[in-house]
């Protein structure tokens, strides 16, 4: 029995829902039923294509593609490294950016050489707080442009080399951003490139785990040099296999390195020939303050094991988090149902006995 013929039966109304399922190919519906019902891009494929794995944009959600065609849930490395708590960095600097904005808000005026603030009516007030309430939102918005514009630029430029360069080295930078700040931190990766003779073999490549079921998507791996900066590298070395992770941020942070060694993890499962040296995460600043400015961080093989485990800890509350939620759903959609159960029944029983009353009186 096909999968269509599979869903016709269970479903009963299976010619009239999905007509296009009921096509001579197996393969041909199972494909339009996935993309229709599923809303996730293209295949990806992994060990020697025996795995599946669907993307949901929208969500930013992965699955992996049963034997049926039933759609997994795999954990994704970015959601995965989220549930270390970064709020408390955040709260101080959104607190500032608050206040500027009251400023800015505020309506002054110039008295006798002093710019005083006018008289305001406490609604008036009101309103001006709650518009510098949002803030921080604003510039994160802003912050999160020029970063996605950098990192576009940057991955056009790579892609661009790969398809032409018979060496896949990015010579100029193609899709400069217009905007400013976003211009100045692709100038600065392109900088990097050129200081360590980057020769790319890859760009956005989704990674998948088969041993821990998790996937992602890797900005690329390069053959690197060092460079003249001992600051950067202070130990000379050439044609080193690395994995590049790009990061438009205006500072480091530890869960950056639980995502380059969890794509390590998947990218040499998968392809245990393949020797990836060394890591870079190369942070691309993005605010005002930090326009332009470029940091690398190096990480070596001796460092991978504990960054992994720090990785595994993330996932591991995930999924554990995740257990416990749907526990505690279902626990509620438990009470829910029994409440209403009881108020019918009370209900029933309410209305029974206005019934014995009516044939009483």
């Amino acid at each position: 029995m096909s999968f269509a013929d599979l869903i016709a039966k269970k479903s009963g109304t299976f010619e009239e829902e999905v007509p296009e399922l009921a096509q001579p190919s197996p393969a041909g519906s199972l494909e339009k039923f996935i993309q229709k019902f599923g809303k996730v891009t293209e295949s990806y494929w992994f060990y020697n294509h025996t795995i599946e794995l669907r993307f949901n944009i929208e969500e930013h959600k992965y699955y992996r593609v049963g034997e049926l065609g039933q759609l997994i849930p795999v954990n994704g490395v970015t959601q995965t490294c989220s549930i270390k708590d970064k709020s408390f960095m955040l709260t101080p600097w959104a607190a500032k950016v608050a206040v500027q904005k009251l400023l800015r808000l505020m309506p002054t005026e110039m008295v006798e050489g002093i710019i005083r603030i006018k008289p305001l009516t406490f609604e008036e007030f009101t309103t001006i707080a709650l518009q510098a309430k949002s803030a921080h939102k604003d510039k994160l918005d802003e912050a999160s442009d020029i970063g996605h514009a950098a990192h576009k630029c940057l991955e056009d430029s790579i892609n661009f080399a790969l398809a032409n360069d018979p060496q896949k080295i990015v010579r100029s930078l193609v899709n400069v951003p217009t905007d400013e700040l976003a211009a100045n931190a692709a100038s600065s990766g392109f900088a990097w490139m050129s200081a360590h003779n980057v020769r790319w073999a890859e760009t956005e490549s989704k990674i998948y785990s088969r041993e821990h079921d998790f996937a992602g998507t890797m900005d690329g791996l390069a053959t690197c040099d060092s460079c003249s900066d001992k600051a950067c590298c202070p130990e000379v070395f050439k044609d080193r296999l690395s994995l590049i992770d790009w990061k438009s941020s205006n500072h480091l942070n530890i869960t950056y390195l639980f995502q380059v060694a969890s794509y390590k993890k998947a990218k040499t499962e998968e392809f245990p020939a393949l020797n990836i040296e060394d890591i870079w995460i190369l942070r691309l600043g993005k605010s005002e303050e930090e326009a332009g400015r470029f940091e690398p961080w190096h990480l070596t093989p001796d460092e991978y094991e504990e960054d992994f485990q720090g990785f595994l800890a993330c996932l591991n509350l995930t999924r554990l988090a995740d257990s416990i939620e749907e526990r505690m759903k279902s626990q509620k959609n438990t009470i829910r149902s029994v409440k209403k159960e009881q108020r019918e029944t009370e209900k029933a029983l309410k209305k029974e006995q206005e019934k014995l009353q009516k044939a009483l009186d």
